[in-house]
């Protein structure tokens, strides 16, 4: 069986890449337009729950003139291309990875902007387990989850195979491999972002569990 991963708060918790990414985006203001402050409001917006419209949102609370688009687009380009030296695993995710890896094939599907994505793949060292992680954005932007045409191309190189897909979105993660068959596996952390998030229609997780540590015996 190939044991394919989720990435973003499956196997690391994605705020630490976006503290990051809005602590450089602070300095390239900075830098840029002499804006000071700038990535503490951000990251102060980001924490009390904010996920649209944040690089505008401190901008005004700085008391400067609203944002352009095109200052938007920089930011967003900054933000998007930032690479972490590191970012850090969950614990039980790492154990997992460490101990499936040595009985099982691994892979990856991860949604997500591609540089972005390819970035916190590189920061995590994925390639010590899986040198060939799919990013369903290389394939086209269309082909973002529910899209199947990734879990087929994992099922194209790894033939005659079973598969089990471990993830934390119900909304978008289990749709795909549910119709072709895969077994599925939500990651419901306490801390974790989709926790109470509903299954989409056909999306339904066939199994739930808290830890990746569960994933060990599950297998």
């Amino acid at each position: 069986m190939v044991v394919v991963f989720d990435m973003d708060d499956t196997l690391f918790p994605e705020h630490a890449f976006v503290l990051s990414a809005l602590a450089t985006a602070g300095d390239y203001a900075l830098k840029k337009w002499g804006v000071a402050g700038f990535a503490d409001q951000a990251i102060a917006l980001f924490q009390a729950g904010q996920r649209k419209g944040i690089f505008q949102e401190a901008f005004l609370r700085l008391e400067r003139e609203p944002m352009t688009i095109e200052q938007v687009h920089e930011l967003l380009q900054v933000y998007r291309t930032h690479a972490p030296i590191a970012l850090p695993w969950f614990p039980d995710a790492l154990r997992a990875m460490q101990a499936i890896s040595q009985s099982h094939p691994l892979a990856l599907i991860s949604d997500g902007f591609l540089p972005t994505q390819s970035n916190k793949a590189k920061a995590l060292g994925i390639e010590r387990w899986i040198p060939e992680p799919v990013f369903t954005e290389a394939l086209g932007r269309e082909f973002w989850k529910p899209s199947p045409k990734a879990f087929e191309l994992v099922m194209q190189r790894h033939p005659r195979e079973n598969f089990m897909y471990v993830a934390d979105n119900a909304s978008k993660d289990f749709i795909a491999p549910n119709a072709l068959g895969w077994r599925t596996v939500q990651v419901r952390r306490h801390e974790g972002q989709y926790r109470n998030t509903p299954a989409a229609p056909l999306g339904q997780p066939q199994q739930i569990i808290s830890s990746l540590d569960e994933l060990i015996l599950l297998i």
